[in-house]
């Protein structure tokens, strides 16, 4: 079927309680154009190649012999969003994160292999219908933050539950993923910019309203030609609020890659921000 995930084969009163908060210096980039898409690249699909540590917040996840497979992002010092078709049936030390990573035959100085200590995947994932496709990884050991290894902002805009108040805005989407549908993974970290949908025009556009479940949200261009692929999954959708990036979905499914009238699916964030905000105690 073309219906594809986006996949490759303490004590409360003196810890302190661990949260997706918009901390200062959050989902800031050193790349003081960061964001803004760059033409005359190859592609994510039909975007750009980044510049280095462009989006300093997104990590790859890799098997332990180092073979990339899905993508994610900080959201706090010992915890990563991803998809949780990208950890299920998957054991904790299976999984390698790659912080500060950028192109991935090159490792720069700011690149850290990281272990996983526990994942963390919402209980009602339902790999059939691409359902709760949200999980966190709670890494080993604490990130030392830095240029190249950043946290991304939890989305601000939060009013209606799920994602329609960024419907109409540019959005970001980053990973490895594959160039086309059936493609080969790029080596250097590349991004796309997509129109974020509200969850009503999702369901109007060409899926069947019925497989655009709640806890969803879509972003494309009508025409087609620009979406995340293969190997994408679990990696950031986010929007550019100042300076600050916000993650707004998880890469998560799509009928193929940048189809015409198929807009990428995405886990939204701001649906299961509580979720998040629960497992990450």
């Amino acid at each position: 079927s073309a219906r594809i995930m986006r996949i490759l084969l303490a004590f409360a009163l003196i810890a302190t309680a661990a949260a997706w908060e918009a901390l200062p210096g959050c989902g800031e980039s050193i790349v003081p154009d960061a964001g803004d898409p760059r033409e005359g690249f190859s592609k994510i699909v039909g975007g750009w190649e980044t510049l280095l540590h462009e989006f300093p917040y997104q990590v790859t996840l890799k098997s332990t012999i180092g073979s990339l497979f899905c993508g994610g992002s900080i959201i706090s010092s010992r915890h990563v969003l991803t998809a949780a078709h990208c950890t299920s049936g998957r054991q904790a030390g299976s999984i390698v994160v790659g912080l500060g990573e950028h192109n991935r035959l090159n490792p720069g100085e700011e690149f850290i292999d990281a272990a996983v200590a526990e994942i963390r995947q919402h209980p009602d994932y339902r790999p059939l219908t691409i359902q709760n496709d949200v999980s966190l990884l709670v890494l080993a050991d604490e990130i030392t933050f830095s240029d190249g290894r950043r946290m991304v902002c939890p989305p601000s805009r939060v009013a209606s539950g799920n994602a329609d108040g960024y419907a109409g805005e540019t959005l970001i989407v980053s990973g490895w993923g594959t160039q086309s549908e059936g493609g080969s993974i790029a080596t250097t970290l590349r991004a796309v910019d997509v129109i974020g949908l509200t969850i009503q025009e999702c369901r109007d556009s060409s899926y069947n309203p019925s497989s655009i479940y709640d806890g969803m949200n879509c972003a494309g261009i009508e025409a087609g030609g620009k979406d995340a692929c293969q190997g994408d999954s679990g990696g950031p959708m986010v929007f550019k609020n100042g300076n600050a990036f916000e993650e707004v979905g998880i890469v998560s499914w799509g009928q193929g890659c940048a189809r015409e009238g198929y807009p990428g699916v995405y886990a939204d964030t701001i649906y299961y921000l509580d979720w998040i905000t629960e497992n990450m105690q």
